[in-house]
Order: structure tokens, then C-alpha cells, then sequence
């Protein structure tokens, strides 16, 4: 409290003892003496000040610390009015600042015309007003106490307006408050400077008045800039080209703008802030692109290392075949919607492209795209790779555990290739967990909520398999609710030569080969050929076209003795055996003459390495 007058200070130390306040002091000072007390408390660490009439008018316009003012009311003025009644003084001039004077407005009607109201504006001119009114004829004077030194001068008498202990009481109250709500605001201040200086994009926040009120650590290093040198200012003397106040006075959100600061390209997004329906600022984060570059990179080599990324979509597959076109709009209606999809097809259709394309076209796109194939899984280990495991379940089990797929997959799609392949004891767990959409791990006790679109595959009659007894009928109700066929190559013939022009194209880029033409006889040839092995067979006979630089070993590939020629070739005789032992020695054959290569042996074959392998474990156990 910066008091005027001896009578405030007085009373102010009352009402502190009172009250047990022990953060408020108080001091004297009138005038310029006390505004420049008012700047030693700052110093001092003052937060608020209390003071008044012309003393708090000069220390508000000095500081930016909030100020509040021991108010004149009509009390304190009739406390006054009622003295000079008893001295009969006849002409009385009112002289002080506005916040003094027009405290007589409210009882002014009970005031006689003999008393002035005389407005001050400056400190300065105060002896020649009042000088120039007693020449009028008043000599006497009520005002504040900065007016007591210059009446007594002019030799005319004067009177300090009072103030009560009232008016005194709720000043100090009404600091008080201010102190707390600064402090609390400072707090929140503080609490959002330290998170957003905690986070990795640089922020800045401007106010109504376009002025800076954030400006996080990120944005330092950014703008090469201090914190301490930007906040409070225009957001125009901080950023010269920013667009922050164009966002504050449109309301329309920015988002993903490209700017240059210095050297270095960054990405932003800039939003209004909106309170009660009225715009009261701006914000802006921001991210360097080369660093949103790096983290993209980063995500995805980390989902590509991991198999969790869908890589096609329907833009991939080549078709000029109506029945392809026809199966294609199916499945993009299909991928709207979170129901499950069973895809029929023989080996080599391309049923895991329609997969990857459907996730990429539905509304889990971002999601994870788990693939599994159920056939080229040991059955001892597939239900840990469904469904996870916790630490200790089981002999060789991870000390950490593991998730299982449908973990793997959650707020994206799962597709299980061969669930034919599914053993009968898995496929009532797997239904149970489709039914509740949750897991639980091996050798755990809870469960784990999941959130998985499910898409199966199988080039299998599932329906024949249900008569047989090894797939469960309520599981293939509950997978099959749409379902989509993809047509073998032989019945879309129209996509034999477009489907060989792009492997000719991609595998030339490849191995840095010449891109072979294909002649008129080369067409008729791969038109005329049924492709057991579907889409997959026409790639590799590409592949090995490429690489050769020619298309003679076509001739081979479609000879229908060709299991004879490799026998022939080798000087073994015949035998006459059973045929799927004997299909079992051309698998064995091409083996050896591949090193063992699966992947070489299934492209010669035209099979899918899962047919190889399931050909092989079955041939074994006979």
C-alpha cells in the first residue's frame, strides 16, 4: 500500500493487524514521491499495489503491475461536507483528479451551488488552478493531501478528503484477490510452458491483440530466437511473415502449410483458439519436414520389418477382363465395411493382393495389416502365434511373452490365408474370439480387448471340408458373412498378355535387363496355356524370360511331357507307381536340380510355395 496521507497509513496498519495479513505492507508516499516509492516495492517484489487518488493514477500509468485504488465514496464525502456546514464556509472549491471529484456526482444534489468542482489533469498545473480560483474568490479548498501544501502557500485554507476504514478494507481485499488469481494463472502458465516446451514440435501462441503469450523451447531452437525476447511482443516483430493473425481474424484452421525460416523448410498447422464463441487467440505447431520425413521413414521401415504394412492396393492389379472388373467393384464395396470377407480362389489368383488392397481402401487403412498364413505354421505353434503367450506358459516360451496376431492387428485388418489349413481344436477359439472381440494369452488369466476387421482366404471347398468333419460349420458362417471368388487365370484370358507385359517390365527394371517384346507366336502360346498355377505361374515364366533374355524355354514350360523329359533326362527309368508318388519324384527332381531352392522349385512347379510345402508334408507322412 502506497498511502498519501498519515490518516490512511494509520488506519491501513489497523486493519492489517486485524485481519492477520502478513503479505501486505504499507508506505508513504503522495504524488511523484509516491510513485517512486511504488517502484522500490516492485523492486522489492511487490505484486500488487493499493494506493489513492491522484498517487494511484500517476503509479498506474508508471507500471504494468495491476494496481488497485482506495475509492471516494459518498460516505467519505458527506463526512467531509459535514464539517464545512459547521465552519459556514461560503464559497469551497472540490479540486482533485477525476477519480476524486466525481465522487461529489453522486450526492450533488445535496450540495448548495457554492461548491466548485475543479478538475485536475497534471500534477504540474495544480498551484496556478488553484491560484486562479481564489482569485475568484474561493479560499477554501477540499481535495487530496497533494493539494494542503499549495492552499496553505496561497494562504487559503484546506481539507483532505478521508477515507474510512471501509474503503481501506476492501481495497486490500480486492488486491488480495488479484494477487490470487495472478498467481493461479501463473501457475497455468507455468504448467503449459513446461508441457510445451516438454514436446518435440515448436509452439506459438499470440492473444487477441496479436501479441506473443507462447513460445516453446522447440520454437527457440527453430527460429533461433529466446523465449525472453519474443513473449509479449507483436507476433509481426517476432516472425515477419507468419500467419497466425490471419488464422486470428478468419477462425479458419491452416493445416500442413510449408514455410521457410531461415534455411530449413518447416510444416505447419495453425488453429484459432475459441472461448465462449468468440476468438480469443491463435496457436501454431510446427515440425521441421526433414524431420517429418525421418519419423515417416522410420515408422514405416519399423512396420515393413515387422510385415504389419498392406503394400498394394486396387490401383496394382492389371486387368482388362470383365469378370476382374466385376470382382473388383465387389471388393471395394466390400471395404467400406468392418464385416468379415472370405476370399475363394485356386493358388496363384492373388488373393492376399485383394487383401492388402481392400485394408488400403477401408477405414483402417492406417491401421496395422497383419498377414498369417495357418498352412506354413507348425500346428504346435500356431496357437501362440494367434493368440500370444505370457512368460513361463510353456517349454522355450520368451521371457518377456509375446502378443499374439490378433494384438498385432488391433484398429487394423487380419487376414489368414489357408484357414482351411486351421487344425479343428484352434478353430472354436478362433470363433470365440471373433464372437467376443478379445484374446487371452497362453497361460494368461485375462482378457485383452482386440479391434480387428478379419479377412480369410482358402483355395479349399470349406463347404466339402464342413461334410468331412474338419472345418467347423459355425466358423465358416461366422468368416464367410460376404464373400468374394477370384476367377483363375484360364478364365480371364483377356489379362494373360497385359499381366506379362508388366512382369516383362518390372523384372527388366529388376535385373537391369532389356525388356523382351513379345512376339505373335509368344502370344499364341501364352493364350493357348491353362495355368495351373494362375497369376503366379505367368510371373515366373516372365521372371525366367527376363533373365534368360529369351522366350525359348516356353516350349518346355508348356510340353505336356515334361515330367517324362526330366526323368529322361536324368537316365532313371519310369516306375509304375501310384500318382501321387509319382508326383511326389517331379517334386523331388526339379528339388535337385534347383539345389533345393523352394522358392525357384514352386515357380517351375506353378505352384505357391504353401502348395509345395503342404505337398511335401503330406507325401511324407504317406
Amino acid at each position: 500500500m502506497i498511502c498519501p496521507i498519515q490518516n490512511i497509513y494509520d488506519t491501513a496498519l489497523k486493519i492489517i493487524e486485524k485481519h492477520n495479513y502478513h503479505n501486505v505492507d504499507v508506505m508513504l508516499g503522495n504524488m511523484s514521491e509516491g510513485v517512486n516509492v511504488a517502484g522500490q516495492a516492485i523492486a522489492a517484489g511487490a505484486k500488487v499495489l493499493v494506493s489513492r487518488g491522484g498517487t494511484y493514477r500517476m503509479i498506474r500509468q508508471a507500471y504494468s503491475v495491476p494496481v488497485t485504488e482506495i475509492k471516494v465514496d459518498a460516505y467519505d464525502i458527506i463526512k467531509c461536507y459535514k464539517q464545512i456546514v459547521e465552519d459556514n464556509v461560503q464559497e469551497i472549491g472540490v479540486v482533485g483528479f477525476g477519480n476524486i471529484i466525481y465522487g461529489f456526482d453522486i450526492i450533488r444534489h445535496l450540495i448548495p451551488e457554492r461548491i466548485h468542482m475543479i478538475e485536475l489533469h497534471s500534477e504540474k498545473g495544480v498551484y496556478n488552478i488553484i491560484r486562479s480560483n481564489k482569485e475568484k474568490g474561493i479560499n477554501n479548498f477540499i481535495g487530496d493531501a497533494n493539494i494542503i501544501p499549495i492552499v496553505q502557500q496561497l494562504g487559503c485554507k484546506g481539507m483532505v478528503i478521508p477515507s474510512r476504514e471501509e474503503t481501506i478494507l476492501t481495497a486490500i481485499q480486492e488486491a488480495r484477490r488479484i494477487l490470487r488469481a495472478t498467481r493461479h494463472e501463473k501457475e497455468r502458465t507455468q504448467w503449459l510452458m513446461t508441457m510445451t516446451d516438454f514436446i518435440h514440435d515448436g509452439v506459438i501462441a499470440i492473444d487477441r491483440e496479436e501479441h506473443v503469450t507462447i513460445f516453446n523451447r522447440r520454437a527457440e531452437e527453430i527460429f533461433g530466437i529466446r523465449k525472453d525476447q519474443v513473449l509479449g511482443k507483436k507476433i509481426s516483430q517476432v516472425v515477419p511473415n507468419s500467419l497466425l493473425p490471419e488464422v486470428l481474424k478468419s477462425g479458419n484452421p491452416q493445416h500442413s502449410q510449408i514455410q521457410k525460416v531461415h534455411n530449413t523448410s518447416i510444416t505447419t498447422n495453425r488453429i484459432p483458439i475459441i472461448v465462449d464463441d468468440e476468438i480469443t487467440g491463435a496457436v501454431a505447431t510446427f515440425q521441421e519436414v526433414t524431420e517429418v520425413q525421418n519419423l515417416e521413414r522410420k515408422i514405416r521401415r519399423k512396420l515393413s520389418e515387422q510385415g504389419f504394412v498392406a503394400k498394394y492396393t486396387f490401383d496394382d492389379i492389371i486387368y482388362h477382363s470383365k469378370a476382374m472388373e466385376t470382382c473388383i467393384s465387389m471388393a471395394k464395396n466390400y471395404a467400406a465395411f468392418d464385416t468379415p470377407i472370405h476370399i475363394f480362389g485356386s493358388s496363384g489368383v492373388g488373393k492376399e493382393l485383394f487383401c492388402q488392397s481392400i485394408h488400403n481402401a477401408s477405414p483402417r487403412a492406417n491401421g496395422p495389416f497383419v498377414a498369417i498364413n495357418c498352412a506354413a505354421i507348425s500346428p504346435s505353434l500356431i496357437e501362440s502365434e494367434l493368440f500370444g503367450y505370457v512368460e513361463g506358459s510353456f517349454t522355450g516360451a520368451g521371457k518377456k511373452g509375446r502378443a499374439g496376431i490378433f494384438e498385432l492387428a488391433h484398429e487394423g485388418t487380419l487376414f489368414l490365408d489357408e484357414i482351411s489349413e486351421l487344425p479343428i481344436d484352434l478353430q472354436s477359439r478362433l470363433l470365440r474370439v471373433l464372437q467376443e472381440k478379445q484374446v487371452m494369452r497362453i497361460g494368461d488369466t485375462k482378457m485383452i480387448p482386440v479391434d480387428v476387421r478379419i479377412i480369410t482366404a482358402s483355395n479349399r471347398n470349406l463347404a466339402k471340408m464342413i461334410q468331412e468333419g474338419t472345418f467347423r460349420k459355425d466358423l465358416y458362417f461366422r468368416i464367410s458373412i460376404l464373400t468374394l471368388r477370384i476367377p483363375e487365370l484360364k478364365q480371364r484370358r483377356e489379362d494373360i498378355l497385359p499381366l506379362a507385359e508388366s512382369f516383362i517390365k518390372k523384372y527388366a527394371k529388376k535385373y537391369n535387363k532389356q525388356e523382351l517384346a513379345i512376339t505373335p507366336e509368344v502370344k499364341k502360346l501364352l493364350l493357348q496355356h491353362d495355368y495351373p498355377g494362375n497369376v503366379r505361374e505367368l510371373e515366373g515364366m516372365m521372371e525366367k524370360s527376363v533373365i534368360l533374355s529369351s522366350f525359348d524355354h516356353l516350349m518346355e514350360h508348356f510340353s505336356p511331357d515334361i515330367a517324362a523329359d526330366l526323368f529322361e533326362k536324368d537316365s532313371e527309368p519310369v516306375p509304375v507307381a501310384p500318382l501321387k508318388n509319382l508326383e511326389l519324384e517331379v517334386i523331388q527332381k526339379v528339388l535337385r536340380q534347383t539345389g533345393g531352392n523352394m522358392q525357384e522349385t514352386a515357380k517351375i512347379l506353378g505352384i505357391s510355395r504353401t502348395t509345395l510345402w503342404r505337398k511335401l508334408r503330406s507325401q511324407t507322412k504317406v
